[in-house]
């Protein structure tokens, strides 16, 4: 068992957890890479039982391009190297004995490959006090890589998600605090008769301590309409050949995750950041005992003619405060 396609963070993007309603200026964008450690220490079962099935241990690095065509349209792109170690005596080699299932990551050693290329449009649809922003995600495996043990990179399988950024400052009460927050509804590609259906959602509250740091709070929750359940004490006798090989594809998961973060602006142009999270919990997941990242944002014109960046006033999100490693959103 393990954590289902975040990232926020990134994201996982990866998924990176940080909502976007703003976009930067016209002809204008950033640049970000990320380092991230992960802890897993239990897994969580169909009725939110913690139970200790070994832990896992993931690197993950992940590069991010977001890019303003227009003044209201932007893209982003990002991709992750991951790299993961079992330890633990439920190892998933094999299914049942079949010999073409045979995989060698759980082996005790660290395994990594690239995941997954997100690509995200995104449209500013108001910019009055409350940013209106939508956008359409696509997750697309970038080669095809083993999914069958604790330590995979990844489910292998295209998603396509539609959803809304929402975001706003806190003026006149709070001038120095935003909100934003972010809902999505994804398809994933069918797999042992399931097509997997998963609402997420993402809010942040952030604050300006200084004209430099900021700091964040942030919740994802992940939300599974269909699928597998790893029953306690049935799990995996319960499944068919086929569901049991590709189980982490097709699971009916529930997950919240909370983060904490803080952000630095060296200059103008440039951002670093640390976070850290943890689950809080799970249903048919890995919880993540410890999610640390630190990386930076690199803010870009993409003309020589533009001497100087916007002086944007939009906040800066904070990036992957949870995991969008392997299995991640």
């Amino acid at each position: 068992m393990r954590k289902l396609p975040l990232l926020l963070f990134l994201f996982a993007v990866p998924t990176a957890v940080y909502p976007q309603a703003w976009l930067s200026p016209k002809g204008e964008g950033t640049f970000s890479l990320l380092y991230q450690y992960g802890f897993d220490r239990y897994h969580g079962l169909s009725k939110g039982e913690a139970v200790d099935r070994g832990q896992i241990f993931l690197n993950t690095l992940m590069a991010d391009v977001d890019y303003s065509l227009t003044e209201r349209l932007a893209v982003r792109v990002a991709l992750p190297f991951i790299q993961g170690r079992y330890s633990g005596s439920n190892a998933h080699l094999l299914v049942r004995g079949r010999p073409e299932t045979a995989v060698a990551l759980d082996d005790g050693n660290y395994h990594g490959s690239f995941q997954d290329f997100r690509v995200d449009v995104r449209y500013n649809a108001s910019r009055k006090n409350l940013m209106i922003t939508p956008f359409f995600q696509a997750i697309l495996p970038s080669h095809d890589y083993p999914t069958l043990g604790h330590t995979a990179v990844g489910t292998a399988q295209r998603e396509y998600r539609m959803g809304v950024n929402m975001g706003r400052r806190l003026d006149p009460i709070l001038p120095k605090a935003y909100v934003q927050g972010r809902y999505s509804f994804g398809v994933v590609e069918r797999v042992a008769n399931i097509t997997p259906k998963r609402s997420y959602a993402e809010f942040q509250l952030g604050y300006f301590l200084t004209r430099r740091l900021s700091v964040q709070g942030s919740g994802v929750w992940t939300h599974s309409h269909n699928g597998i359940d790893f029953i306690y004490e049935l799990f995996p006798d319960n499944l068919s050949d086929e569901q049991w090989l590709n189980h982490d594809r097709i699971t009916n998961t529930r997950q919240l995750d909370l983060g904490v973060a803080a952000n630095f602006a060296v200059n103008r142009s440039t951002t670093l950041f640390l976070g850290f999270g943890h689950s809080i919990y799970g249903v048919n997941a890995h919880l993540r005992a410890a999610v640390m990242t630190v990386g930076f944002t690199k803010s870009f014109a993409a003309w020589a003619g533009k001497e100087k960046l916007s002086a944007t006033a939009s906040p800066e999100p904070a990036k992957a405060l949870v995991c969008a490693c392997a299995k991640s959103k």
